[in-house]
């Protein structure tokens, strides 16, 4: 019997499975520093622009909720129309809105620069998804370190 043949396949499945584990905290590593990178710029920004913007209270005057289906799924698109008051006039902005648990009569935080009062921004709307990209990106990070350390310690 030739055992050396099987030795040569064992130690070519260990050299695949070492390349895969690598290419895998490769992947977590690069889209977690990306991630962790954009959310933490764009997070940033929104505490910049939080600075710089007047903050009110609007109320969603008018809410049109479009079923749309793309690639077999059913996809709902909130636009909604808004009503604010400035520090000189009462003014509107039509927007689309992310947030499913938002209804017409809703009074909803946002900011506008007080030169251009049409520019509106929804704090908790882009909070959340800047936040969640941050936080994925954290645990991608965390977990591509573990791995990596976990491999050290057991070579």
């Amino acid at each position: 019997m030739n055992y050396h043949g099987f030795f040569v396949i064992l130690h070519s499945s260990r050299m695949v499975m070492y390349m895969k584990s690598k290419v895998i905290i490769f992947l977590l590593l690069f889209i977690g520093s990306i991630s962790f990178i954009a959310g933490s710029y764009s997070l940033y920004r929104l505490y910049d622009k939080s600075n710089r913007m007047e903050h009110t209270v609007g109320v969603v005057t008018d809410l049109k909720t479009e079923r749309i289906y793309r690639n077999r799924k059913v996809r709902y698109k909130h636009t909604a129309r808004i009503e604010y008051n400035t520090k000189r006039y009462s003014s509107h902005v039509r927007m689309q809105l992310y947030n499913p648990f938002i209804f017409q009569g809703s009074e909803i935080s946002l900011w506008y620069y007080p030169d251009r009062t049409e520019e509106v921004v929804i704090p908790f709307e882009e909070g959340f998804i800047w936040g969640s990209m941050w936080i994925f990106g954290t645990f991608c990070l965390f977990l591509g370190i573990v791995i990596t350390k976990a491999q050290r310690n057991k070579n």
